[in-house]
């Protein structure tokens, strides 16, 4: 067994970020209080390829901005995907509307066209459609439904930076786009998100409510609150870890495939095992490398997490069905979800993400599989 604890994720930090952080922490106060903010903000959208970009707190900050912006509230349905973190659906229960969820694909494990368009109902304001795994739904087939249907897209690329469908990044579909900087992200910085969008009327609304209701740009006024709003605003000091990690994102994103890669070779031929690899016309990021084990091994998630942590290996349990949480059981009536979603929750029941941090080296990556292996074949 080997003695340090493998650990299912793990940023990178190299003197870049190190040199960034000291110069925020040192000088970024007063009136260079925002300058890394300022910073990332440019970068990024300039990245992605939006016009607007607004730094939020958490993810779920920008989630919840997007549903304010676009008016969402009683008496609306905004469909999500039942697989998929649970702060997707969240906010949707913030702004009093009712989260409607769909299947995904078996697949892409991202939301199914075919679902979602069954899902539709004259009370169907906005789908958030999730960029799961670093991989990308059949994005073609989701905006022809919406245009039809008049439906607002919003696009959760938390998971999606750096993927492409059909050659364009993950982030520049739907009127709003919405990204994690979480610890486990590619880019991070330990807690962090982004509201995105080419809309000045939604960017400006959302950045009033995202401090307080204030915007001094605008009425000219300190301290004035003109509506409701919210403290969602991001720190320097974090910017300027971003920002570091985000001039070093084809690094980050080359390790993943190489992660991913090692894996495979190691893992892709035995029977029952399937790997989360991309779709036909999506280049993945393989934020996380995820493998589904067959019914043929009699095993569940549960039970391996219990098992890996025996070789002091850690690793996560893929999500569970959101429609199966008591949170939102009352959407959920007669357990209809379990019957709809097959899929979602096919796919909870036997799928893990294997440790993806970037310490990882081969001599690692041998262990993990081989203590996989032996968990699977003893």
């Amino acid at each position: 067994m080997i003695k340090d604890k493998i650990t299912s994720a793990g940023p990178s930090i190299t003197d870049k970020e190190i040199e960034l952080v000291n110069e925020a922490i040192r000088y970024g106060w007063n009136d260079k209080m925002n300058f890394y903010i300022d910073q990332f903000r440019d970068e990024f959208s300039n990245y992605i390829g939006r016009k607007y970009c607004l730094p939020t707190a958490h993810c779920t900050d920008a989630i919840h901005l997007s549903l304010l912006a676009l008016d969402i509230g009683p008496n609306d349905e905004v469909i999500v995907p039942d697989t998929t973190w649970v702060a997707t659906v969240s906010p949707i229960l913030y702004v009093g509307a009712q989260p409607v969820f769909v299947d995904v694909d078996k697949d892409s494990w991202c939301m199914s066209a075919a679902s979602f368009e069954k899902s539709i109902t004259n009370k169907t304001k906005a789908v958030i459609v999730v960029d799961l795994m670093g991989n990308m739904p059949e994005w073609d087939e989701i905006i022809e439904i919406c245009n039809r249907k008049n439906i607002h897209i919003i696009e959760d690329a938390a998971e999606g930076i750096g993927a492409k469908y059909k050659n364009r990044k993950a982030g520049t579909f739907g009127e709003i786009s919405l990204f994690s900087f979480n610890a486990t992200k590619l880019i991070m910085s330990g807690q962090g998100g982004a509201f995105c969008t080419d809309s000045e009327e939604l960017y400006k609304k959302a950045k009033i409510i995202s401090h307080h209701g204030i915007d001094k740009e605008i009425t000219g006024r300190y301290y004035w609150s003109s509506t409701l709003g919210y403290n969602y605003n991001w720190t320097n000091i974090q910017a300027a870890l971003a920002t570091a990690q985000l001039r070093r994102i084809d690094e980050l994103i080359n390790y993943k495939e190489w992660l991913f890669k090692e894996y495979f070779k190691r893992l892709g031929n035995i029977e029952g095992l399937k790997l989360n690899t991309g779709s036909k016309r999506v280049d993945p990021v393989y934020w996380i490398t995820a493998v589904t084990i067959g019914s043929n091994h009699k095993t569940n998630k549960e039970f391996l997490c219990q098992e890996f942590v025996k070789y002091n290996i850690d690793i996560r349990p893929f999500f569970y069905p959101i429609s199966s949480m008591p949170t939102f059981k009352k959407y959920n009536i007669n357990n209809i979800y379990k019957t709809t979603n097959i899929n979602s929750y096919n796919l909870s029941l036997n799928t893990i993400c294997l440790p993806n941090g970037n310490n990882l080296n081969e001599k690692k990556i041998d262990y993990i599989c081989d203590t996989f292996k032996k968990i699977l074949f003893t």
